[in-house]
């Protein structure tokens, strides 16, 4: 991850800087603390080895005054010199106990509202993203960035971050202490920083590589894992189930190597780490035996000195047990922070406009659009459909037809031209005020977790009573059968409606949007997943809510929409021909031909 990412990262604390800011204090006085530690333990060890050289305890004579010291304006035997530094030591680590422990509490609670951003951040981000990223972009992927890689940054900051921070400051308090207490043996602990980092930096290198190939595949996993798991009905009708197993193995190999490999590399840091410091520690209690021998250095000096260079290579190790953690969090950063730079829809504008009538009237105007702009699928489109009349949409498969849906709903820009409903452009009104005056019933139904209920008001932008709730499902014969479900109105719908029939799922998407009440109802085939009896009612009850409403619809049977007031007839993404039923026929084009390949014996 590089240094803008980083610093991306900890821009979320901006909004708890004060607290973060106390964390950081608590955890330095608190880590001080026991950086003054080992200077005090060295004044015991002194002071009693000099007692026991004097042989002389319950007196202060014959000592050396730099071991003694004066307390309060009174100076005290060597025993009660010891008992002071005991009680000391013993306040210091109470106090650090309490100053640690909440910087660490601190933490982690800052790194619980971070994350709660973040994951508001890549939610928010998701209604920005134009169609065209979930179209190019595996559903599993999507949802390994938000769980697996927000978990991994999780970890980084809740578990880790305290650790940095007192590490940093254990490092620089006892560089500090040794140079007070001996410039050699700062030298030696100074040395070993170079060292270590030298050392170690080919393997971090290369398990940050790995970690970040780790969680692209992880993506993949994910992203099979989605497609099977939805798909199992097809793969079971087809015995797919050997070849999906195989497909999966195949992937889970390559995740094992690719996370071996990371492992492989982070776990090699520590080794190499401890080995470094070991060497730096004997050499620096070689030269401490010396300088005590010589009596350059006090006995105690040297065991709190070579207590210092131990304590000194702790940072490292610390970090070193973390790198692989690190570099998985590091990957995990630039996953999410490139999700949430990706291309956003063109902005709402801030006042958007508002129709001052709304009676359902659409026009293309030279509506030219492409998905690549130096591809235009529609270069010329120009269409008019008047209030309450029925615009039917016909094609081959492929031809463009949902297309036209979604440069009708704003899911698509245009690239050219102009799409005005109730006379307004529609790229000068908001989203949210364009897309209520619309009411869709798709072939795919969606239907969230929650009671029938719920399912039911879902679309409509007002409160909605009960009583109207229940005309509308009455309206398409759906009354009769949601009051023979346990619970009725109030049974639990589960994930993806898997608990009733394909066809009572098409009638409650039915019922939701004439619950909604649009000027504008866009239908695709929204009877073809129900049986023949069911598709009549469906048809005669659509029939009337259709009545005095602009209606667009995408039809396969065109024996359906012989009625439409318009016939767009499309190929290869345009329009090729316009008319009612009976102008079309006449001509004796493509549409022509089609009606006629579905009645031919």
């Amino acid at each position: 991850m590089n240094l803008k990412a980083f610093k991306r990262l900890f821009s979320y604390m901006k909004n708890y800087k004060l607290r973060f800011n106390l964390a950081v204090i608590a955890a330095i006085i608190g880590t001080s603390f026991t950086v003054i530690a080992p200077m005090l333990l060295g004044y015991i060890t002194t002071t009693l080895s000099y007692g026991v050289s004097d042989g002389i305890w319950n007196s202060t004579e014959g000592v050396d005054p730099s071991y003694v010291c004066t307390i309060f304006g009174t100076e005290v035997s060597k025993v009660e010199y010891i008992v002071f530094l005991i009680v000391v030591l013993t306040i210091m680590y109470v106090a650090s106990l309490l100053f640690c422990g909440y910087a660490n509490n601190s933490f982690s609670h800052v790194t619980a509202l971070i994350i709660k951003d973040m994951r508001t951040d890549i939610e928010a981000k998701m209604h920005k993203l134009s169609l065209n990223y979930f179209d190019t972009h595996v559903n599993g992927d999507v949802l390994s960035i938000i769980t697996n890689d927000v978990d991994a940054v999780n970890t980084l900051l809740g578990k880790n971050m305290y650790q940095i921070i007192t590490s940093a400051v254990t490092l620089i308090g006892v560089l500090i202490m040794l140079v007070t207490s001996n410039i050699w043996m700062a030298l030696i602990a100074a040395a070993l920083i170079p060292v270590t980092l030298i050392s170690t930096a080919p393997l971090s290198k290369k398990n940050a590589k790995y970690y970040a190939a780790e969680h692209e595949i992880l993506g993949e996993v994910n992203g099979y894992v989605e497609e099977i798991y939805s798909g199992q009905n097809v793969i079971s009708s087809f015995n797919y189930q050997d070849k999906a197993a195989e497909r999966f193995d195949n992937l889970n190999e390559e995740l094992q190597k690719k996370a071996q490999k990371a492992e492989k590399f982070s776990g090699g840091v520590m080794p190499v780490t401890q080995m470094v410091n070991n060497i730096g520690y004997g050499i620096a209690g070689l030269v401490g035996c010396i300088f005590a021998i010589n009596g350059i250095m006090a006995i105690g000096t040297v065991q709190s000195a070579l207590q210092y260079v131990k304590t000194f290579q702790q940072p490292f190790s610390t970090v070193a047990s973390m790198s692989g953690q690190l570099s998985d969090a590091m990957a995990a950063c630039d996953r999410i922070f490139e999700l949430l730079d990706e291309e956003e829809e063109i902005p709402d504008p801030e006042s958007g406009l508002v129709p001052e009538n709304c009676n359902g009237t659409v026009a293309f105007k030279n509506v030219q659009f492409g998905y690549t702009t130096d591809h235009l699928l529609m270069t010329d489109v120009s269409i008019d459909v008047g209030t309450g009349q029925k615009c039917a949409i016909v094609g081959p498969t492929g031809a463009g037809k949902t297309t036209l849906i979604n440069l009708l709903m704003r899911f698509y820009e245009i690239n050219g031209g102009k799409i005005i409903v109730d006379g307004v452009d529609s790229g000068k009104m908001t989203r949210h005020e364009l897309r209520t005056h619309f009411g869709m019933v798709l072939q795919d139904t969606w239907l969230f977790e929650g009671t029938i209920r719920d399912n039911l008001k879902y679309g409509a932008d007002r409160e909605v009573s009960d009583e109207e709730m229940i005309e509308a499902a009455k309206s398409v014969c759906a009354d009769s059968f949601i009051r023979t479900m346990p619970g009725g109105y109030d049974m639990m719908l589960s994930k993806g409606a898997e608990n009733i029939s394909q066809g009572q799922r098409q009638l409650l998407t039915i019922v939701r949007a004439i619950i909604a009440d649009p000027e504008i109802m866009i239908l695709d085939e929204a009877t073809s997943n129900v049986d023949a009896h069911t598709e009549q009612t469906i048809q005669n009850a659509m029939a009337t809510l259709l009545k005095g409403r602009t209606s667009f619809v995408i039809a396969h049977r065109l024996s359906t929409i012989r009625d439409a007031n318009m016939i767009l007839y499309m190929e290869n993404g345009d329009i090729k021909e316009v008319g009612d039923h009976e102008t079309l026929m006449a001509k004796g084009g493509k549409y022509a031909d089609l009606y006629n390949s579905q009645f031919a014996g």
